[in-house]
């Protein structure tokens, strides 16, 4: 980044900041132009100057010459355009449409400017955001220890915006503005040179003055940009950590501190305000005073002659032009030194001096070929932030075909080499080379595709699973989408070029299927689901899915194949044994397993963001409600509910355990139905407010007596509700039954889940075990039922949440496995990633992994960091860490050797033979050139 935000702003913008200028230069001339037409209006016309001699004299308005010297003409002037000769209505006429035209073309002039200076500042402010993003990108890992997410997030977002929209006003906003006031000032002399003195004098004062007492308001923005960035960051820590505030009771430490830290910037803000305002009371009493003066000493000059009316009025008018370009001329200097300084602050928190090239990361269209050789670690060190020591003088040869385990205790090591060997870390000390080249200098595009990296909390952002599975596979696009040319289209491009960000679309196809050993997108789901087998993840998806509705592009497709399978799957649970663990919807009978709402509807809403509690408030839902009688009836059990609820649960504090068995309200909202009986105790339906009201009815129109069991469901209320169903329905009104799907045993709907539409019906909640035992029958009967194919895909549709916490720690450590395998990758690291599994699930996951070669390819290589080393016996050959070092380096069944660190020179050469052969090994298989290989490529080379 540049040093100061001028160096900055003229590097980008050379070219706009000049063509602004010329326009500025040019608006001049209609400017001074239309501060000297009122004097000529004034004078003239109204005042009949030149006009003495009748009715029918003229005079000549608008002619133009320039003074010239005697040798080149004796009229002392030349005269370039004679003008024209008005009678006094006429040129009453022709002088005041002039002037309406000047003001015209003069806020044409302004209009452009603004709007010129408007896109050029958010162009720049798109830049700075882009380049500020692109170095976070190439910081190093470690700089992230130091940083807060929130600050930095609050700074490319919130601090820049005043920057950027400040160089649109840089350059050509004081030249502007001087202009104007230049312009002002010298009509004002021309017209009278003491009212001229005066008007210059007080501008003077208003210049020196305001600004020195501005520079306090300097130094409060300041203080008041850094707190409100620490604030940013304390709220974000505390959304972050809010587990372990509830676990630890130390919300009102939070609050405390929350308000500490608004207490301080409410100080400062306040403090700003008066500042601010003693400033703009001082700068309006100084632009007062002068009419003041003008009124004063104007009138006795024009009483004694010493200045025509005329005059008077233009310099008046003219001084009404002064005030306002002089304040935002003023207000542009203090908003110049306030940018400046939150330039300088936001530049010093991204000046790094590691941070990675830029080359390193540069888009490459081209496939990377598989790597061949080995990883060759020589007298590897490493340090932490606080120079504390983690790995010393690591020696290791790694054959990219060899399956590895690293084991010893947390922090012994290998999980730092893991990082090395991912890049990231950087060796403080010693060498690492990847394929005979130091791995530092391989670009992104090398490691990134042909290595897999695995940790134990891989950070997800809010998206699908099937996003996140995909995201290790978006590179570089590999074509572009149909998309219409447009001219948004071709400004969007146009802008993108000219803001320095880049042309890459993510619109665009981003997955290179080939280059996974795929023979194109039809064969993607077969490799996710076979992934997802292997990561023993594929239960958890298909449960997702089952809950999920058939994808919109699937529903036509899959509706035949539902119905069918609806049939089938009835018919066994007839054959096991298990029908009454499904009550089946039937539009005559009550269903004990639906809520009150789902009774009455017997549906599901089509916009899967609405929930049909939200239908009540629908006039046709009350109507029905009223007409049957329900609505009371619904009153008094949302009382009963809300009574119960509170009674039970009212006085645990928050965070309690037992609080998650409240399934028909929040917990949140316990406090706001205590109020809500407050103002309902002792009222009837008709006498409580219409809040009240609403509030319980929905209350209990989320009531279903199997999960709730409050018994307040008997069987004259459910032949209510059923009488009530058949009134909705046949009286629905066409909006909303555009809205509602209806459950038709004979019919797929679109708007159920899967689950739903398969059982048609809803699992027994009431008969021990049957969500498992029916859940599970279902699973297992997926590719008998035709099902799989968009079981899965509704499952990768599922929304995992911010940072993934809508999975367990479990799920996310599988997911993140399956992502790096769905790479293919040449050579996988994983570092602790199973830790949060049982041991019996880890071992089964490392068994098929290793167990695993994606098609067209002879396998890949590992380097295992375990959590449970029990499992080393199943791979290759076993480094074992401690203290930062290697201990011992053995294949399973051999006797551990420890690593001599004063060995001789035969044992250093030993080790040397052994790792050749080991290299030798690995690459036996590679006698054939793979793809992207030439036929002499030697080994340990990358193959680009």
């Amino acid at each position: 980044m540049a040093v100061t935000l001028y160096q900055y702003a003229w590097k980008h913008t050379r070219r706009e900041q000049i063509w602004m200028l010329v326009v500025v230069v040019l608006s001049i001339v209609p400017l001074f132009a239309s501060l000297n037409l009122p004097k000529l209006i004034v004078n003239g016309p109204i005042q009949g100057e030149g006009f003495e001699a009748g009715n029918g004299a003229t005079q000549n308005f608008l002619s133009l010459s320039i003074p010239v010297p005697d040798f080149v003409s004796s009229a002392d002037e030349l005269v370039l355009f004679h003008g024209f000769d008005f009678n006094r209505f006429h040129a009453l006429f022709v002088l005041s449409g002039l002037f309406l035209a000047l003001v015209i073309i003069n806020g044409g002039f302004k209009y452009y400017i603004n709007t010129f200076k408007g896109r050029l500042g958010e162009r720049m402010l798109r830049r700075m955001r882009y380049e500020f993003v692109d170095l976070v990108l190439r910081f190093p890992i470690q700089r992230f220890r130091q940083l807060r997410s929130p600050e930095i997030a609050s700074m490319i977002k919130d601090e820049l915006e005043p920057i950027g929209g400040f160089i649109g006003d840089a350059f050509v906003t004081p030249v502007y503005l001087i202009s104007q006031v230049l312009t002002a000032i010298v009509f004002i002399f021309v017209q009278s040179m003491t009212l001229g003195l005066v008007a210059l004098s007080v501008m003077g004062i208003q210049v020196v003055i305001i600004p020195r007492m501005r520079r306090r308001l300097l130094v409060l923005g300041r203080q008041r940009q850094l707190t409100a960035r620490q604030f940013a960051g304390r709220v974000g820590e505390i959304v972050e950590g809010i587990s372990s505030v509830h676990t630890n009771d130390t919300s009102n430490w939070e609050r405390a501190g929350v308000a500490a830290e608004l207490g301080q910037i409410f100080l400062i803000r306040f403090d700003i305000y008066q500042w601010k305002f003693l400033v703009k009371f001082l700068n309006n009493f100084l632009s007062q005073v002068t009419p003041f003066i003008f009124y004063l000493f104007g009138g006795y000059f024009a009483i004694t002659g010493q200045l025509d009316i005329g005059q008077l009025v233009a310099v008046i008018a003219a001084y009404k032009e002064l005030p306002s370009p002089l304040k935002d001329l003023i207000d542009w200097d203090q908003i110049r030194l306030d940018v400046q300084v939150k330039y300088d602050q936001v530049v010093e928190q991204f000046d790094i001096d590691d941070v990675a090239d830029a080359s390193l990361q540069a888009p490459t269209p081209d496939r990377v070929a598989p790597l061949v050789g080995a990883f060759a670690l020589s007298g590897l060190g490493l340090l932490d932030e606080s120079d504390g020591r983690l790995v010393e003088q690591v020696t290791l040869d790694l054959p990219l075909g060899e399956r590895v385990a690293a084991i010893g205790p947390a922090g012994s090591g290998g999980e730092h080499v893991a990082e090395v060997l991912a890049r990231l870390r950087r060796p403080t000390t010693g060498q690492v080379m990847l394929a005979g080249k130091p791995l530092i200098e391989l670009s992104e595009a090398v490691t990134g595709r042909r290595l897999g990296y695995v940790d134990a909390a891989t950070y997800f952002p809010r998206t699908s699973l099937r996003e996140a599975l995909l995201y290790g596979l978006k590179r570089h696009p590999i074509g572009e989408a149909d998309r219409k040319k447009t001219r948004t289209s071709d400004l969007a491009r146009h802008e993108t070029i000219r803001s320095g960000n880049t042309l890459l679309d993510p619109s665009d196809e981003w997955i290179d299927f080939e280059a996974i050993g795929l023979g194109g997108a039809s064969d993607l789901g077969p490799r996710i689901a076979e992934i997802l087998r292997l990561v023993v993840f594929e239960r958890d998806v298909q449960l997702f899915g089952l809950r999920a509705r058939v994808p919109a592009e699937m529903q036509e497709e899959a509706a035949e194949t539902i119905l069918s399978a609806r049939h089938a799957f009835r018919d066994r649970l007839s054959e096991a044994g298990m029908d009454a663990y499904v009550e089946a919807f039937d539009p005559d009978r009550y269903i004990h397993n639906a809520t009150i709402m789902e009774n009455i509807v017997f549906g599901a809403p089509r916009d899967p963001r609405v929930g049909l509690a939200q239908f009540y408030v629908h006039d046709h839902s009350r109507k029905t409600l009223r007409a049957t009688g329900l609505a009371e009836i619904l009153y008094e059990m949302g009382r009963d509910i809300a009574a119960e609820m509170i009674d039970l649960f009212g006085d645990l504090e928050p965070g309690n355990p037992l609080l998650q068995r409240l399934t028909i309200m929040t917990p949140e909202e316990l406090g706001d139905y205590r109020q809500v009986l407050l103002r309902a105790a002792g009222k009837r339906f008709d006498d409580v407010g219409q809040a009240e009201r609403v509030a319980l009815i929905r209350l209990a129109l989320g009531y279903a007596e199997p999960r709730q069991r409050l018994g307040l469901v008997d069987e004259a209320f459910m032949e209510k509700v059923v009488e009530t169903r058949r009134l909705f329905r046949e009286e629905i009104p066409e909006e909303l039954d555009a809205v509602i799907v209806f459950h038709d045993a004979d019919t797929f709907n679109p708007a159920a889940s899967i689950q739903d539409n398969v059982l048609f019906g809803r699992i027994a909640y009431d008969l021990a075990n049957a969500t498992d035992a029916v859940e599970g029958m279902l699973v297992k009967g997926l590719d008998d039922l035709g099902l799989s194919a968009v079981v899965q895909e509704a499952g990768l549709a599922y929304d995992i949440g911010a940072g993934a916490k809508r999975l367990s720690l479990g799920q996310q450590q599988k997911l993140s496995l399956a992502r790096a395998l769905l790479k293919a990758p040449d050579y996988l690291i994983v570092n602790r990633g199973l830790s949060a599994l049982d041991s019996d699930t880890q071992r089964r996951i490392v068994e098929g992994t290793l167990a695993w070669k994606p098609a067209g390819t002879e396998g890949f290589g590992t380097f295992w960091v375990l959590a449970n080393p029990q499992l080393a016996e199943l791979f290759e050959r076993i480094v074992e860490f401690d203290n930062g070092r290697v201990v011992s380096d053995f294949r399973p069944g051999e006797q551990p050797v420890p690593e001599i660190e004063e060995a001789g020179p035969e044992a250093a050469e030993a080790r040397h033979e052994d790792a050749e052969r080991r290299t030798a090994e690995a690459t036996s298989v590679a006698e054939e050139p793979a793809a992207g290989e030439t036929a002499n490529a030697p080994p340990g080379q990358v193959a680009v």
